[in-house]
């Protein structure tokens, strides 16, 4: 025992060229078996420490059949389940015999046979026959894993050779009859393949000469060409570069993408030249430009930042210059600018603070020009808003900051809202006893009350000339002058304050059948200005003038309610329905306001409107001096009203029996609702009754259920078709007309399981060539057939139906009438792999079919085939792809002249329907 193998862990000596054989008996471990699985994005995730390996395994050999990971720097530990070689006669070489495996802090080779050479710190091995994959070698390093026919690896250089070698990356490998490792993470490649598609023979891939994997993130090639179907791209590309690894956290260069589809205005380009910039893990950001060969640009920058469970957001500035395609010097050369600027923020300052705000200004033609969205195309306004809560912990009090904002471009107008201030107090009773129950509480004791109050300002620019404006609203926004120029108007900004107080007073009858409850409310306003008219002889016109000073308006109402609740039976069978139950709740209201248009409240001004007319008298109009204000003050007219309202439903008990004769009773609902009220206004000077509203709803079966409703008058009408002030009933004999009408129903289905057709057999038959001109795979006959176990037909299918009808009567034409019925969400899963989704509808009244559109998609593992198509309708489309369902190489290949032909549509734009359009 003179020398001792360091290299080996010390448990073997040899002595003058002596042959030892170890048998070591070890089975094969659920590890290894492990490890001998093909790559998943999990295990290339996992470190050294997971692949299989126990933790705190000493040197030498494993019962789990796997070497452990070695615990000193320079150490080398094997294990084989079967036998150990070594032959020392003319260089010191250990051969491992069965499932063998040899590991190092720099790696572990697992293979069939595994040969280590001591002197050099060389491990081979190789497979026995090229077709033997299950005993292909694997070098496992860190987070990657090559497979290759053979493998000669150094340990402590990290360097090694391969032939007809597998490397895997990020959700692809690489294919390669040579490859040599001349570093820790460089790997050189000849003759290499490169796809994203995991099948030994690829649907698709990039062949190139030589290629270069820099710690599997960066993918370099030299005189490659893209193979689809083994048939070759017509172009050759001289070099290029390929990301092999997504990461969010890395900057770089984004995917360009070919333009072809608006070539009349702005030629050929390039879309999605930029750059995307990774900060930290809480802010990022990135620049787009879209250059085209008409002088036309497009420059698109966002910014994303979050602070998780504090802020998040993002800001997006967009803009675009477009020439009108002719030379400058060209008659009718003209240039548009078109700007957007978006913004939402996400704040949560405490558990009852937060704030909220969704900013989006733009040009008119901003999208038009930009957007490929056909939703996006035909917005003709935009909205933005700001909001700010707070809700006291205990609930008390709440308070509210809110900005508003619309423009209508085709219109031209803007309105401004707020900021608005609303602060409101949680409801809550003064004279509350928590010492007595509610039998024994005084009638005062069940009085609430509740107050709020809000100051709401209003900003309308609507400009005189609207279609050749020369300022935008935000120039008459900051500068009163210049929006009076714009709108002839001196009502600039608008602004008041209201508050509301509620006092309810419930329980006023100690019955317990019996509710009687009062109300009172009282409203305020404060406004800054005030608005008198004039009439003007000369001119025959009235003039309004705007007074400015502190005015104040008020105004209230109470009212008196009157509820109960009255039960009927009747115990008729019929079938399982043995008991029906039908529950009325009558309620009458009365309810009282003045009028406060009277001059004693001083609120409302009469003006004439014209000259003296022939016989004498004046044509006068009574408005109100707050009308043009931002809350308009108390309204006109006395209430004295009373209000009837009846709610019915009917109920049954359905008893039924199991089949051990067990008793069952259920209440169904036979109608869950049918209502009717009407009022009746005493102070009114005509048409006194009010029309009668009825509206009915019931759930017919599981899934289906029916909404109606109905208005009807009781008066005549004069040959204008207004209400004048006789009943039908006296006039005609019948007691009421139908004014309007409507009816709606739905109805919910599904069937199958949601994950759809699962085969038993999941393995899937691919063949190991391709030969386009082999028609065989479209005979009517499957040509594997029998070679797969028959599957169960469990396809999903589910739709929603949906119809409307609506009637409304015209006195003096032709009614209005519509009636649709929709089917939508219908989906249907043909086989694991075609899915086939519609919603159509028709219409009755026009006799015609509405806007519907059908799609038909099928999932080729590495393709994505789809069909899109709307044949009805004024918005008649179509929409064809075929596409990589890999992202990292979808915008490469895609874009390629000829391949562009896989996407066709007839839209204006070339493009894909948006995700989520019409159940695509």
């Amino acid at each position: 025992m003179d020398n001792c193998l360091t290299y080996l862990g010390r448990l073997f000596c040899w002595k003058s060229g002596i042959l030892l054989v170890l048998i070591l008996g070890v089975h094969i471990s659920s590890y290894a078996q492990i490890l001998d699985q093909p790559n998943t994005g999990q295990e290339r995730n996992r470190p050294t420490s997971t692949q299989g390996i126990p933790e705190g395994a000493g040197q030498g050999t494993s019962a789990q059949g796997v070497a452990p990971t070695p615990e000193q720097e320079g150490q080398v530990n094997f294990q084989s389940s079967d036998s150990l070689v070594f032959v020392f006669d003319t260089s010191r070489t250990a051969t491992l015999h069965g499932s063998a495996s040899v590991a190092h802090q720099s790696g572990q080779l697992k293979a069939g046979k595994v040969s280590m050479n001591i002197d050099n710190n060389i491990v081979s091995a190789n497979s026995p026959s090229p077709e033997d994959t299950l005993s292909h070698p694997v070098l496992i390093r860190e987070n990657d894993k090559v497979r290759s026919n053979r493998i000669d690896y150094n340990y402590q250089t990290e360097k090694g050779r391969f032939e007809v070698a597998r490397v895997n990356i990020q959700d692809g490998n690489i294919i390669g009859t040579k490859v040599k490792k001349t570093a820790p993470h460089v790997v050189f490649l000849e003759d290499a393949k490169y796809s994203t598609c995991m099948l030994d023979h690829p649907h698709y891939y990039i062949r190139a000469d030589r290629m270069k994997v820099v710690d599997q993130e960066k993918i370099f090639f030299e005189r490659a060409r893209l193979f689809i179907l083994d048939i070759p791209y017509p172009l050759v590309f001289p070099f290029g570069y390929l990301p092999g690894k997504f990461d969010q956290k890395q900057s770089g260069l984004l995917e360009a993408t070919y333009a072809f589809q608006q070539k009349e205005t702005r030629g050929l380009g390039l879309q999605n030249i930029g750059w995307f910039q990774y900060f930290n893990d809480y802010l990022t950001g990135q620049v787009s430009f879209d250059i085209f060969t008409s002088g036309s640009y497009f420059v698109d920058s966002r910014l994303n930042y979050r602070n998780r469970d504090k802020y998040s957001g993002n800001v997006q500035i967009g803009y675009s210059h477009d020439n009108s395609g002719l030379e400058p010097t060209d008659p009718g050369y003209q240039t548009t600018v078109q700007k957007q600027l978006r913004l939402n923020h996400q704040q949560d300052f405490s558990p009852y603070a937060s704030l909220s705000a969704n900013i989006n200004l733009r040009t008119a033609d901003y999208l038009q020009q930009n957007s490929y969205d056909p939703n996006d195309r035909a917005e003709t306004s935009t909205s933005s808003n700001v909001n700010y809560r707070y809700q006291h912990p205990e609930n008390t009090y709440r308070f509210d900051v809110s900005i508003r904002q619309n423009q209508n471009f085709k219109t031209n107008t803007t309105r401004l809202t707020g900021p608005n201030f609303n602060f409101s107090l949680k409801r809550f009773s003064p004279f509350e006893n928590e010492q007595t129950t509610a039998e024994e509480s005084a009638w005062y004791e069940n009085l609430s009350v509740s107050y709020k109050n809000s100051f709401d300002s209003e900003f309308n620019y609507q400009p005189t000339r609207r279609d050749s404006a020369r300022y935008n609203w935000f120039e008459a926004l900051t500068d009163p002058n210049i929006y009076r120029q714009a709108t002839d108007d001196d009502d600039y900004i608008q602004y008041g304050f209201q508050q509301q107080v509620d006092f309810s007073l419930g329980q006023l009858l100690s019955s317990p059948f019996l509710n009687l409850s009062a109300n009172a409310n009282y409203n305020e306003y404060w406004f800054p200005t005030s608005t008198r008219k004039v009439f003007l002889p000369d001119s025959n016109e009235v003039v309004e003038h705007k007074i400015r000073g502190f005015n104040t308006a008020r105004d209230f109402s109470t009212s008196l309610s009157f509820s109960t609740t009255v039960y009927g039976m009747a115990n008729a069978k019929i079938g399982k329905l043995e008991a029906f139950r039908h529950t009325l709740r009558p309620s009458l209201s009365l309810s009282y306001r003045p009028d406060f248009s009277d001059d004693f409240w001083g609120f409302y001004r009469t003006v004439q409107t014209g000259p003296e007319r022939e016989d004498g008298t004046v044509p006068e109009e009574r408005y109100s001096i707050f009308e043009n204000e931002v809350f308009r003050g108390p309204g006109m007219g006395e209430q004295r009203s009373l209000g009837i309202s009846i709610n019915n439903t009917f109920e049954a008990k359905k008893v039924s029996r199991d089949s051990t004769g067990e008793k069952q009773e259920e209440v169904v609902r036979l109608i869950d609702q049918l209502s009717m009220n009407t009022n009746y206004n005493f102070a009114a000077d005509s048409i006194k009754l009010s029309d009668l509203n009825t509206s009915f709803s019931a759930r017919i079966i599981e899934g289906l259920s029916i909404r109606a409703g109905a208005n009807f008058n009781f008066y005549e009408r004069d040959e204008d078709g207004r209400k004048i002030d006789d009943y039908l009933l006296t006039n005609s004999g019948k007691p009421f007309e139908m004014t309007s009408f409507n009816a709606s129903t739905s109805y919910s289905f599904s069937w199958g399981k949601s994950g759809g057709l699962q085969p038993r057999d999941q393995k899937t038959y691919f063949p190991a060539t391709y030969d386009p001109l082999n028609q065989r795979m479209f005979h009517p006959v499957d040509p594997h057939f029998g070679t797969q176990p028959v599957q169960d037909f469990n396809s999903p299918f589910s739709f929603n139906v949906n119809f409307s009808y609506r009637w409304n009567l015209n006195p003096t034409g032709n009614n209005r009438t519509s009636a649709t019925i929709n089917a939508s969400n219908i989906n249907l899963k043909l086989t694991p792999k075609w899915d086939f989704r519609t919603q159509v509808g028709y219409d009755f009244v026009r006799k015609e079919l509405t806007p519907s559109q059908f799609s038909l998609s099928r999932n080729l593992h590495c393709w994505d085939l789809s069909f899109t198509m709307n044949p009805f309708g004024d918005s008649q489309y179509y929409f064809f792809s075929l596409r990589i369902n890999a992202g990292r190489l979808q915008g490469i290949i895609q874009k390629l002249p000829i391949l562009n032909n896989l996407e066709r549509s007839s839209t204006s734009t070339g493009r894909r329907p948006p995700r989520g359009f019409g159940g695509y």
